[in-house]
């Protein structure tokens, strides 16, 4: 509702001051303190251009303005204008939010589509703490997205025919060991002892090197035996997804690009004029894109191989054929298969040489979940496309990029191994052992599981998520269960405390001319500005904003929980109000965790 009160507002400075409501609307925000309820600082951003103190400038707007519906009065405050809301207007918030429950604040249901890609970790290894913040950005940026109105498909790539899952591939057939407990871990710590056997034997090296040559060839029994176990390896990975709430709708192969719409692709690039077939130097013969622009000018060696003389293509060349795929740019498509049916019931698919057409691609946007690190080959794809005549498209691909959750003093190395103990796995299990800890004792049986679950996979997600992505992690314990605030349980418990009254007393009745108090009136602003603060969210794909909503929330209703009695209220009416505000509280609680895709368990 507070987006509809900008616009009605902004409409109304707009008449008084002669300014473009949508200038008017920008100035418009939730004050701090007791200043108001709205407030806007439209006479402070028009003082220079009108050449008048702002204090002077704000009560001569204050005098010409019309108050639209659900504002009592306005007063200037030196350059600020404050607002207060009516009654009329909170007793409507209280009746929008009965009604619309946790479907409150979400956006209109609308055609455009967003692919979001993540996490597209290698297939032959677990995913470590730092695989995890991608996962969870990339699942929390896909539910904002649909809750503002979008559709969203969400993707994973899988690289099988990289160098690490030959080598991967070369241990399993090669070593003598059968696959022992989660497989994803087993190939992970097999592939520390194969890298190390492979930097050091130059017969292995040579053997790894041809079974990556019958893996690309995509006929072998080795390139069949590569795609099961990648196949069994990434289930074993969505295992640990599930634990968190992660889930896609489709899987997409390496193996797959290239032998369903690599031919078109390297067509289509060959066709362009921004890339040429170099025909002297140490590139000769290779597809090369010219870049151009001051940010390339400076670079020594800006042009980038996109296809080498052999005729093979890089890892550029493939990302921007798949990237012209997402935008629906390819006649050819992939066929699918079925993949898994995930916990929470939907069927993943997955790209396969004898699949059935299926609709994925032909996005508006492709959002691409990937480490800092890889800031300029994205914006090589995205120069590309723009150089192809693809500007729109270049426009809409999305680097969204974030810092890496790292060891003290070390980043994480599949290689090394240096991730053994620091697996996402390692961290549920930790995480599992200390809710259940914290829960009480009165609690058990499959309650006491369920409650342990979701409090779990909630701390850590909340914890990586309440971080903007270009800030790095430092995970602690600590932080992550506290009731004290800043955290997921400090949101749970308040969406516990309010679902207990609830449970007692239902939801109330709003009645005419409720006497609101200061904690009733915070709460119910805070309660308003979900749907501006979820809409903000999935704009800038900063699912941050929304975990900073939901600790003002949870603070805004603990004040309510103990300054306002809602069952020993004084009188009837009172009562009535209460339990609505109650139970607004409630839903939105609910509403904006799930929004991030935490949920808000019953009890704690």
């Amino acid at each position: 509702m507070f987006l509809l009160l900008k616009e009605k507002l902004g409409k109304s400075l707009a008449d008084a001051t002669g300014e473009t409501a949508s200038d008017c609307e920008k100035t418009i925000e939730l004050p701090k303190g007791q200043f108001g309820d709205v407030a806007s600082s439209i006479a402070f951003s028009l003082a220079k251009k009108r050449k008048k103190n702002p204090s002077d400038l704000a009560r001569e707007i204050a005098g010409k303005l019309k108050l639209p519906d659900w504002l009592d009065y306005v007063k200037a405050d030196g350059p600020y204008l404050n607002f207060i809301l009516s009654n009329s207007f909170y007793r409507e918030l209280l009746s929008k939010v009965a009604k619309e429950k946790e479907c409150f604040g979400s956006g209109r249901k609308k055609k455009t589509r967003t692919l979001v890609e993540f996490p597209s970790v290698n297939p032959n290894k677990p995913w470590h703490i730092g695989h995890l913040r991608n996962a969870l950005l990339g699942d929390s940026v896909a539910r904002l997205l649909e809750f503002s109105g979008e559709q969203v498909e969400r993707a994973d790539y899988i690289d099988d025919l990289g160098l690490q899952v030959a080598q991967s591939l070369w241990g399993y057939l090669n070593l003598g060991k059968k696959p022992a407990g989660k497989l994803d871990l087993w190939l992970g710590q097999e592939y520390v002892e194969v890298s190390r056997k492979f930097e050091s034997d130059q017969k292995v090296q040579e053997e790894v090197r041809i079974l990556l040559k019958k893996i690309e060839d995509g006929q072998s029994s080795e390139a069949r035996e590569c795609r099961k176990l990648v196949e069994n390896c990434v289930a074993a990975q969505y295992d640990t997804a599930f634990k968190f709430g992660v889930f896609h709708d489709v899987l997409i192969f390496e193996s797959d690009i290239v032998n369903s719409i690599f031919k078109e692709g390297m067509e289509r690039l060959r066709e362009s004029k921004a890339i040429v077939l170099e025909k002297q130097g140490k590139n000769c013969g290779c597809l090369i894109a010219r870049m151009q622009g001051k940010e390339f000018d400076e670079m020594e060696s800006p042009d980038k191989v996109l296809a080498r003389s052999d005729g093979t293509a890089t890892y550029t060349g493939k990302d921007v054929i798949f990237q012209l795929w997402k935008f629906g740019l390819l006649k050819s498509d992939f066929v699918y298969s079925d993949f898994m049916r995930q916990p929470d019931g939907s069927l993943c698919l997955m790209s396969h040489p004898k699949g059935k057409g299926r609709k994925f691609g032909g996005v508006r946007r492709a959002v691409n979940v990937i480490g800092m690190e890889q800031a300029y080959p994205q914006k090589v794809i995205r120069e590309i496309l723009r150089s192809m005549g693809h500007a729109k498209e270049a426009d809409n691909s999305i680097h969204l990029s974030y810092e890496h959750v790292g060891l003290e003093d070390e980043r994480f190395s599949g290689r090394a191994g240096t991730w053994m103990g620091f697996t996402a796995d390692d961290l549920y299990a930790e995480g599992m052992k200390r809710a259940e800890g914290k829960i009480k004792e009165e609690v058990t049986g499959d309650e006491r599981g369920r409650i342990a679950t979701a409090v779990a996979s909630a701390a850590i997600r909340f914890s990586f998520l309440k971080t903007t992505p270009e800030k790095k992690i430092t995970f602690r314990w600590e932080e992550a269960f506290s009731l004290e605030g800043d955290s997921a349980p400090y949101v749970m418990y308040a969406h516990a405390r309010a679902h207990k009254i609830f449970e007692k007393a239902g939801k109330g009745n709003v009645h005419d001319n409720p006497e609101i108090e200061l904690a009733e009136r915070e709460l119910l602003k805070r309660i308003m500005m979900f749907g501006f603060a979820a809409s903000e969210a999935a704009r800038h794909m900063r699912p941050h904003i929304v975990a900073e909503y939901c600790l003002d929330l949870a603070a805004a209703y603990n004040k309510f929980y103990n300054t306002c009695p809602v069952l020993s209220a004084e009188d009837e009416k009172l009562k009535e109000n209460r339990l609505a505000i109650n139970f607004a509280a409630l839903c939105v609680l609910k509403a904006s965790l799930g929004s991030i895709g935490i949920q808000a368990p019953d009890k704690m």
